[in-house]
């Protein structure tokens, strides 16, 4: 029950009024007719869908993946917005990725790996020649997830020009891709061959001259 302007009831029989807290149950169709001078009955209305429900969710998405180190674009699978955009969005969030792997492989992968090779070795599982250092029979590669590429081409383009200008190796470009550098390369000279016994030429043969126009 809502209230009228104060002026309008009389303070006396307000203070002697012993039903100042009215209770009624509301039903269909009912009907009020006991409201007092200045009471007026106020419904209750949610005013849903609200047209700011949006941006309002999308705000509070994007501050919880602030504090999480997360993609908003991975919470709300939101993908709009420019290459620029999505790829700063996705460099900032795969550090904290990155902390999360590094933490996995330190106190899980390395402690088991080490282990098990430790034992291989000593059951005689693992010959150990002498012509390999004692100090790197433990050191290994613990390779996880990679950041996924927004525009392969730009991704590979870029990669391209860091390995011409001597900035990173093929292996660290093939690492970033998610596979390993050793099985590429051992793919990749089981297909040339192969390509070189059937007489078959791609544009990825630098012998090709017919199938590469540029100079």
């Amino acid at each position: 029950i809502k209230k009228g302007d104060p002026a309008i009831y009389d303070a006396e029989e307000y203070a002697s009024n012993t039903e100042s807290n009215r209770y009624f149950d509301i039903a269909p169709g009912q009907v009020v007719d006991d409201l007092k001078p200045g009471e007026d009955i106020g419904m209750i209305n949610s005013n849903r869908p609200n047209t700011n429900l949006e941006a309002f969710r999308n705000g509070q998405m994007r501050a919880i993946a602030a504090g999480t180190r997360s993609s908003y674009s991975s919470i709300a699978r939101d993908y709009n917005g420019t290459y620029s955009a999505q790829r700063q969005e996705l460099v900032e969030s795969f550090e904290g990725y990155a902390v999360l792997q590094d933490t996995f492989v330190a106190s899980i992968s390395r402690p088991m790996y080490r282990e098990w090779l430790k034992m291989a070795i000593v059951s005689g599982e693992i010959k150990i020649t002498p012509d390999i250092d004692p100090q790197s029979i433990y050191n290994a590669v613990y390779s996880g997830p990679v950041m996924p590429w927004i525009d392969p081409v730009k991704e590979a383009e870029a990669w391209r020009k860091r390995i011409v200008g001597g900035l990173a190796t093929e292996s660290e470009a093939i690492r970033a891709s998610g596979n390993n550098p050793a099985e590429v390369k051992r793919r990749r000279v089981v297909e040339v061959e192969e390509n070189r016994k059937h007489g078959l030429k791609f544009d990825t043969d630098l012998t090709n001259t017919q199938g590469n126009s540029n100079e």
